[in-house]
């Protein structure tokens, strides 16, 4: 008989009184195995995860429906192939000069106003060269197509690659000034720096 005590607000308490059984010789032993089991309390069973090495529901003997769902991962898929770097545009050729009509003879020519004087580099000549078109022909801004012009009036060599680049360079240490897109004008600094060159046949 097992007799229940109840408190209110407590922890219940069970009692047990008597146990009668009739049992044969030999199987007492097996009855108290038992009774000391019922005694321990229930016995806590650890459910196992399903192991991860089966490949397909079959191979357990279990159908798809008992299978466990597989857990779609929402992870944001990065494309880490590196873009391919644009080529860039070919630079176009500079556009080559042209012959322009300037008289090169009258009165001071070109020729005559170079001899004497150090034309030892291009930035030297593209000087000389304004220095003679703006004293001797009024004209005060010149472009590549005025250098050009001089340049093959007395056979000095031609192939620059960016004939108008000697000019942004002077551009650039003060010698000109660019009144507009593509023509340049000797200032005083540079007229002066052509004189300390030599004072040729003027």
């Amino acid at each position: 008989m097992a007799k229940a005590a109840a408190k209110v607000g407590g922890t219940s308490r069970i009692r047990f009184v008597m146990f009668d059984a009739e049992v044969a010789d030999g199987e007492i032993g097996q009855i108290t195995q038992a009774i000391q089991n019922v005694m321990r309390g229930p016995v806590q069973v650890q459910r196992l995860a399903p192991p991860a090495a089966l490949k397909a529901p079959e191979a357990s003997g279990t159908h798809e429906a008992d299978a466990e769902p597989e857990v779609e991962l929402n992870e944001d898929i990065v494309d880490v192939t590196p873009a391919a770097s644009r080529p860039r545009p070919a630079r176009k050729a500079p556009k080559a000069p042209n012959i322009i009509d300037i008289e090169m003879n009258n009165n001071t020519s070109f020729a005559s106003f170079v001899q004497g004087k150090d034309a030892g580099s291009q930035q030297k000549k593209y000087l000389i060269c304004a220095a003679w078109l703006k004293d001797h022909r009024n004209i005060d801004a010149v472009s590549d197509n005025h250098i050009y012009t001089c340049f093959r009036s007395i056979e000095w060599p031609t192939n620059i690659p960016d004939f108008a680049g000697p000019l942004r360079e002077l551009k650039a240490r003060k010698f000109f000034t660019q009144p507009e897109k593509g023509l340049y004008a000797i200032n005083h600094i540079g007229l002066d720096y052509v004189k300390k060159l030599g004072n040729g046949g003027e």
